[in-house]
């Protein structure tokens, strides 16, 4: 199998590669990582190979010159797109702009989210034209932020394309939920529904127990997010990013009082990473990853390219694009949907029972915002921007959504990569 990774020269990069030299399951990969920073890149795969140790894995790099980049996708079954247009001056951006306006910052979420989607897709669409023309047949799979707007951005434009986003966060909840009840993860039954970051756990048993009463019976319910109120009144358990939406004022507060940008913070880890990389071994390059924990490869990407290798069913992936139907949703939208390979196709996981309508009322408000988002990301068009922002669940006026596309219309232009 041929995987290429776009965005590879990210000082995340290698963690990927720890998780797969330490699979016990793994078949010969050709992985090529694709990156704009030579000397970054050189760092990543010097990194990467030593993680791999004798894992059967070949490791190539590229630059996202035409030429290189042809080479690099030429064949490939799998693309992964993990680019950071803007870097981390742009997700700094993201993250703080909509603060002096009273809203929560985010690079994947919010205004921030699509201030993100509009400065990145003019180069996103460009990078994927040329997977379009070059290995039109290669599964790709979408972990840049927006993930949501990107993945409708991308098969609007791109309807022949493969396209699906994946993301490690509503496994990691349930983990985090099964560990805090003591059972284990592999024994319950769930249901789940949302959007990238924004999903709720809306049924979780095991056996004849309710383990969403359970968690509303437990102490920790009164001290640690989500609430057990919150619970109760929503009908579900939330993924973390729901709390900007639920406790969005106490979360801005947070936000306006921090000094640094998540995005400043971790531009300097990654430099810090690069110099490890260039000259250190396991263990220091180990030591310099777990610095910025990087979830997505151990809990969503490595556990999908093993069971897509092996057409095995270990656990469920969290895919955007892998259609469902649902009350919430209209034909062309993009839910974030449990899934197993099943006989070497991806399958849906079954709904077992209906979401409650509490959860249907506020999804409702998030999906008619993404879809108005892709159409103004599609089309770059500055009226469609601030109808989007406009209805948004945390723009409260109109004067506030017409200030936002001051300021993300006011950026500067990137160039493709």
């Amino acid at each position: 199998m041929k995987i290429v990774v776009l965005g590879g020269s990210s000082a995340g990069t290698p963690a990927l590669f720890r998780c797969l030299g330490a699979s016990v399951t793994l078949p010969p990969l050709e992985f090529w990582l694709v990156g704009r920073c030579g000397e970054h890149l050189d760092c990543v795969r010097r990194a990467s190979r030593i993680l791999l140790g004798d894992a059967p894995v070949a490791l190539r790099s590229s630059s996202f010159a035409a030429h290189d980049l042809a080479v690099a996708l030429s064949g490939a079954d799998l693309v992964l797109v993990q680019v950071r247009f803007g870097g981390y001056e742009g997700r700094h951006f993201d993250e703080t702009f909509p603060l002096p306006l009273g809203i929560c910052g985010d690079e994947g979420l919010g205004p921030g989210g699509l201030s993100a989607a509009w400065r990145a897709w003019p180069a996103m669409r460009s990078l994927l034209a040329e997977v379009e023309s070059i290995c039109p047949h290669a599964l790709v799979l979408m972990l840049s932020s927006p993930l949501g707007i990107f993945v409708g951005a991308a098969r609007r434009t791109f309807p022949s394309l493969r396209i699906l986003g994946i993301c490690e966060l509503p496994w990691t909840t349930l983990q985090k939920l099964a560990a805090l009840l003591e059972i284990n993860i592999f024994e319950v039954e769930f249901d789940y529904i949302g959007l990238n970051h924004l999903g709720w756990f809306y049924s979780i048993e095991m056996g004849t127990r309710n383990l969403l009463t359970e968690y509303k019976d437990h102490p920790c319910s009164r001290s640690m997010w989500p609430s057990s109120e919150l619970v109760a009144a929503c009908g579900g358990f939330p993924t973390r990013y729901l709390r900007l939406h639920y406790d969005r004022q106490q979360v801005l507060a947070e936000q306006q009082q921090t000094q640094l940008s998540r995005a400043v913070a971790l531009k300097s880890i990654s430099l810090e990473s690069y110099r490890t990389f260039q000259s250190g071994d396991k263990e220091a390059i180990s030591a310099a990853l777990d610095r910025r924990p990087t979830p997505w490869y151990d809990h969503a990407v490595v556990p999908f390219l093993e069971a897509c290798a092996e057409n095995s069913r270990r656990i469920p992936f969290f895919l955007t694009g892998c259609d469902q139907p649902s009350d919430a949703f209209e034909a062309e939208d993009l839910a974030e949907t449990p899934a197993w390979f099943d006989r070497g196709r991806i399958q849906p996981k079954p709904r077992r029972k209906p979401v409650p309508d509490s959860i249907v009322e506020v999804l409702r408000l998030f999906v008619a915002y993404e879809r108005q988002a892709i159409c103004a990301v599609v089309s770059g068009d500055f009226d469609r921007l601030r109808q989007a922002l406009n209805i948004h669940p945390w723009v409260p006026t109109p004067e506030i959504a017409a200030a936002l596309v001051k300021q993300v219309t006011g950026q500067t232009p990137i160039a493709a990569a």
